[in-house]
């Protein structure tokens, strides 16, 4: 579940960093990735690996689309329109979903069924493939960014669009690329998590405020921070859960936050801001 949580922690900073906007319709993207990886396998009959890459994009054109709806049209606006456009198109797509596959629950197959024993201790080969590929996924996203002229453009628009735009960039198509590997991201996400968990419209909207309680924990604009706070807010919803008590998962995480916020506001790995009158 950390795991789950860092990938779309990860795409939430990715937008927050392009365009310095938190998306809180990122929840509805991990539901539309497992709805969309459903399509495939389940009702077009295609194996969980040919569906997965195809959920991916549809996930990537959905980014684009949410872009030039709900961002583009309100970027000279103020962020908190941007704020509430990405929260109307969160209930849109939420409600879209159940009126296309229903209120109830799907599941999908899983990438490698069964059980792996070792010892006493027993977990499902799913949560395996789920480490593996988001950490495949992980060093995909670091090696574009960091290692490619298509990831240094992205980067370049996100520091400053104005100069990059004066430098040639074509800026609308960075920020699209942005939000596309955002959105591929975390509905990859959404596609390995829906066999653990079944598929519903609104399991996107706990997991969306797990992942920014996690950015807040890693830190506003890390990537690194984004995928550690998603780790850390897993196992203490997991160790919380088994130790303490499952009613009180969200309470638990929430302290943790408040706490984060007490001592360290800039998070783990965020830059600390100063302000000079």
């Amino acid at each position: 579940m950390g795991i789950i949580y860092g990938l779309i922690s990860m795409g939430m900073v990715l937008i927050f960093r392009s365009v310095g906007v938190m998306n809180f319709a990122q929840g509805e993207f991990l539901m539309a990735g497992g709805y969309f990886c459903y399509f495939f396998n389940r009702q077009l009959g295609l194996p969980i690996g040919l569906s997965i890459p195809l959920a991916a994009v549809l996930m990537g054109a959905l980014g684009v689309l949410f872009m030039r709806t709900s961002y583009w049209p309100l970027r000279k606006a103020q962020t908190r329109a941007i704020i509430v456009s990405a929260m109307g198109a969160s209930m849109a797509l939420k409600e879209g979903a159940r009126l296309i596959w229903g209120s109830i629950p799907l599941t999908i197959d899983k990438v490698i069924p069964g059980t792996l024993k070792i010892g006493t201790a027993a977990t499902q080969w799913q949560n395996i493939a789920i480490i593996i590929i988001s950490a495949l996924l992980m060093v995909l996203v670091y090696v574009l960014l960091e290692r490619t002229f298509i990831g240094h453009i992205m980067q370049a628009t996100a520091q400053d669009q104005y100069m990059a735009s004066l430098t040639g960039i074509p800026v609308i198509l960075s920020i699209g690329m942005t939000f596309a590997l955002s959105t591929i991201i975390t509905g990859v996400g959404g596609a390995l998590l829906a066999p653990l968990f079944f598929l519903n419209n609104t399991m996107g909207m706990t997991s969306g405020a797990k992942a920014f309680a996690a950015i807040v924990i890693g830190g506003f604009g890390s990537v690194p921070g984004a995928i550690i706070g998603g780790l850390i807010v897993g196992l203490v919803e997991s160790f919380g859960g088994a130790y303490i008590s499952t009613t009180y998962q969200l309470v638990i995480i929430y302290i943790i936050l408040v706490i984060m916020l007490m001592f360290r506001p800039h998070g783990l790995f965020g830059d600390r801001i100063q302000e000079k009158a």
